[in-house]
């Protein structure tokens, strides 16, 4: 009787650590909506690593998910939907959808979409003729405290 009840108080307590570590993590959203636009290099400084290197797979969060440098780091997939004026029509490409790193702030006043893909990023999902085009977006895995990237299997 005694060890089904140092089992039972194991797996309680693993179970509480799972519950606390999990609870340390970011959520992950919904699926958003809103518009994209790109900027060009050069990439650095940003917002959030300063003079770091961090590829071009990146992009800007407006104020619509900035929340005070909490988005930096995180991972985003972002699809095209549709372009939002005459002279592209269709500017969506191939399977539509890119992954990003969150980066740097796209500030009010200069910031035109919802989010502000690199030129590459942007390249991969729509004709940059269109400059800014409707997406879906949502969180690509989770970031924890420490800036980690989690993902989800």
């Amino acid at each position: 009787m005694a060890i089904i009840r140092l089992c039972f108080s194991l797996v309680s307590l693993t179970a509480m650590s799972l519950i606390l570590s999990l609870s340390s993590i970011s959520p992950i959203s919904a699926q958003d909506s809103g518009t994209a636009t790109y900027y060009t290099p050069p990439y650095t400084p940003s917002a959030c690593y300063g003079f770091e290197d961090d590829g071009v797979m990146i992009a800007a969060a407006s104020d619509v998910f900035w929340n005070d440098g909490g988005a930096c780091g995180q991972m985003y997939e972002v699809s095209c939907l549709s372009g939002t004026n005459e002279g592209t029509p269709e500017p969506c490409l191939g399977s539509g959808s890119v992954v990003v790193k969150i980066v740097d702030h796209c500030p009010p006043g200069s910031c035109r979409g919802t989010i502000d893909l690199s030129e590459q990023a942007f390249q991969s999902i729509a004709d940059t003729d269109a400059g800014v085009i409707n997406i879906s977006y949502q969180l690509s895995g989770l970031k924890d405290r420490m800036g980690r990237r989690r993902d989800f299997i």
